[in-house]
């Protein structure tokens, strides 16, 4: 047995946890609805206890109080310290905006393993909670991007924000035309949300000279819509996190 790994990649919407013996995958989970600790230490004793104790853990949270929520899970099942990942250590590449601890670490480390992935410039389009669009350039820079409503976020609030729009499940559109509410909501959202893509795509890369990624829980949803060349890269935050780990 090698080194183990322990990963975390919280988001707005489901946590995501793995375990890796050296660079291969042994488990892996992905919940929604997490509130506590108790939660995740349940999870972390039916899935990963019974592979052993891991050497390592890396957090990764764009979710206020997780990372503390993870801290106690992993220190009651195994009294290891989670190290939480933040713009102090060596992500991959540079940061050039004013802030970058006011970056969304998800978005840092997406951005920095399609560079890794690529060698050369990206633009990352993630769907998830929110719709980023960020830009690393040719020499290793993240320069910053985007953030937008992502589908599910953006179909919620049609519903929400209006007195007569129903609650619309995501599902692929069969058109760009709609002809009833449901399948206009449903093509606004998709066509909208490729079509912002390659519009952003243009304004951050004018020469085009980049790749185009798309990574997110929506992204191979969205993917055939997106008419600019591209490719699909899923898990860049977790696959980051293997690769901040043989950094540090």
């Amino acid at each position: 047995m090698g080194r183990k790994l322990l990963i975390f990649d919280v988001g707005n919407s489901r946590l995501k946890a793995a375990l890796y013996d050296d660079d291969r995958l042994i488990a892996r989970v992905s919940i929604s609805g997490v509130q506590d600790a108790t939660q995740v230490v349940n999870v972390l004793e039916s899935r990963f206890a019974p592979r052993g104790t891991p050497d390592r853990c890396l957090v990764a949270s764009v979710v206020r109080g997780a990372d503390e929520m993870i801290y106690k899970a992993v220190q009651t099942v195994w009294a290891i310290a989670p190290q939480v990942v933040d713009t102090e250590m060596d992500l991959g590449i540079d940061v050039a905006v004013s802030r970058p601890d006011h970056v969304g670490i998800d978005r840092l480390l997406q951005a920095s393993e399609a560079f890794r992935v690529c060698a050369g410039s990206v633009v990352v389009a993630a769907f998830g909670s929110a719709l980023t669009v960020d830009l690393v350039t040719a020499d290793g820079v993240f320069r910053g991007g985007t953030i937008a409503p992502g589908l599910g976020m953006g179909l919620r609030a049609l519903h929400d924000e209006t007195s007569l729009l129903p609650h619309v499940a995501l599902q692929l559109p069969d058109s760009a035309v709609g002809t009833d509410t449901t399948s206009c909501i449903r093509a606004g959202i998709v066509y909208g949300a490729a079509g912002a893509v390659e519009r952003l795509f243009s304004e951050l890369v004018p020469d085009g000279r980049a790749t185009l990624v798309l990574t997110g829980g929506d992204a191979e949803l969205i993917a055939p819509f997106v008419k600019f060349p591209h490719r699909v890269e899923p898990d860049l935050v977790m696959r980051a996190l293997v690769s901040l780990d043989r950094r540090i």
